[in-house]
C-alpha cells in the first residue's frame, strides 16, 4: 500500500482526464475530493518513462447535493450532483469551475463532456429516472434532444457515445458535423426483462459491453445501424466488471465469488477462477466487491473480508490478498483467508 487517505465518507473514484488525478466521489457527504497519484510521464528525449512520486491529497476540494456520476472528455471533468439536478465541469486538475449547467430538478442524472459541448439529461417531469437526453453548446444553449426511456448507464468508443434506456440504446456520434444521435431498440431476442443500466469504455475498440440484467452481459457495435447487439448468459449473477486497457478482454465478479475473463469483442467466456473473493447476497443493502484492471493485474475488492484481492490477468491466479480492514468497495488500480 502506497498511501491511504481520510474521506467525509465512503467515496467512488474516477481517473480524471490527466490520467494523473483520481476524482473521489463521496456521495453521502456531498463532497468531491481530489488524489495526485504521483504518476508523472517525464520526456527523457528518445523515450518517455512514468516515474512515480508519492500520492497526495490535494488541497483541491468540491461540495454540493449528492455527487454521482463522473465523466471527462476534451481535457474537462463533469460531475453531476443528483441532489440539485445540476451538472459541473473542471479542469484536469479540479481547481477551476468551466461551467454550471442546471437541469431545473433533482434527479438521477448524467453529464459527458464533448468537444465545447455537453450531453446532458433532461430532468423528468415526475419521479424516477430521466427520458430524454440534450446536446447543449458552451453557453448551455440546447444543439438536439432524443428520447431515452429510463436512462442508465453510459459508455464511449471512439467517437461514440452510448446511453443504457429500458427500450434500447441511445448513441451520439461526436464526429459528426454538426454532432448526430440516433435511437437503436434492442433486438426481439434480446433476454426478457433486461437493459443496459451500465456501460464499459474501450481504449481501442468500437465495442461497447454492459450488462443486461444480473444475469447477462452485452456488446454492442455503435457503428451498426442494428447495434449488432451479442449476449452471454452468465453461470452466477454479475458483481461488476472492467476491461483491460485496450478494451478488448473484460473480467466480472460473480455472486458466487467466481472470476470470469471474457472477450469483449464477442461476449465469449474465456477462463473462470471460483472462490477468488467471498459469496455475496443480491440484496441492494449488501456492500458488493467491485473491480478495476491494471495493465496484468486485476484487483477485486473483497469487503466480507476486509481485503483487496490482487490476480493475475492471464491465469486467474490469485498474486496476493492486501488486508486493509473495514469494508473496501471502490478499487482504483481461492481468495482472502476468511474472517
Amino acid at each position: 500500500m502506497r498511501a491511504a487517505f481520510d474521506l467525509p465518507s465512503p467515496a467512488r473514484l474516477h481517473l480524471g482526464p490527466d490520467g494523473r488525478h483520481v476524482w473521489a466521489l463521496s456521495r453521502a457527504a456531498g463532497a468531491v475530493r481530489l488524489i495526485d497519484t504521483g504518476r508523472v510521464t517525464e520526456d527523457h528525449g528518445d523515450h518517455e518513462a512514468v516515474v512515480l512520486h508519492s500520492p497526495a491529497l490535494t488541497d483541491a476540494a468540491l461540495s454540493g447535493e449528492v455527487p454521482v456520476h463522473f465523466n471527462t472528455g476534451g481535457g474537462r471533468a463533469a460531475i453531476f450532483w443528483d441532489g440539485t439536478g445540476t451538472a459541473t465541469l473542471h479542469d484536469a486538475e479540479g481547481r477551476a469551475t468551466l461551467a454550471v449547467l442546471e437541469t431545473g430538478k433533482p434527479h438521477h442524472g448524467v453529464a459527458v463532456p464533448v468537444g465545447a459541448g455537453t450531453i446532458l439529461t433532461v430532468a423528468p417531469e415526475g419521479e424516477g429516472l430521466p427520458d430524454a437526453l440534450a446536446l447543449v453548446d458552451a453557453e448551455g444553449a440546447e444543439v438536439l434532444r432524443i428520447d431515452c426511456l429510463n436512462l442508465h448507464g453510459e459508455g464511449k468508443a471512439g467517437p461514440f457515445i452510448a446511453f443504457g434506456c429500458e427500450d434500447g440504446v441511445a448513441i451520439f456520434d461526436t464526429a459528426a458535423i454538426p454532432p448526430a444521435a440516433r435511437f437503436v431498440p434492442y433486438p426481439a431476442d434480446a433476454p426478457q426483462g433486461g437493459m443496459i443500466r451500465q456501460l464499459l469504455s474501450p481504449r481501442a475498440t468500437l465495442a461497447l459491453v454492459g450488462n443486461f440484467g444480473p444475469d447477462h452481459l452485452v456488446v454492442l457495435d455503435p457503428t451498426a445501424g442494428d447495434g449488432d447487439f451479442r449476449f452471454t448468459a452468465l453461470p452466477a449473477p454479475r458483481m461488476a466488471f472492467a476491461l483491460t486497457g485496450t478494451g478488448e478482454v473484460g473480467f466480472a465478479i460473480l455472486a458466487d465469488g467466481r472470476l470470469l475473463r471474457f472477450s469483449a469483442l464477442t461476449g465469449a467466456i474465456l477462463a473462470e477462477a471460483p472462490e477468488v473473493t467471498a459469496a455475496y447476497a443480491m440484496d441492494r443493502s449488501v456492500i458488493r466487491p467491485m473491480i478495476a484492471v491494471a495493465g496484468d493485474r486485476v484487483a477485486i475488492s473483497d469487503p466480507a473480508r476486509g481485503a483487496v484481492v490482487l490476480v493475475d490477468a492471464g491465469d486467474l491466479a490469485v498474486i496476493e490478498c492486501i488486508a486493509i480492514g473495514g469494508a473496501p468497495r471502490r478499487s482504483g488500480g481461492g481468495g482472502c483467508p476468511k474472517r
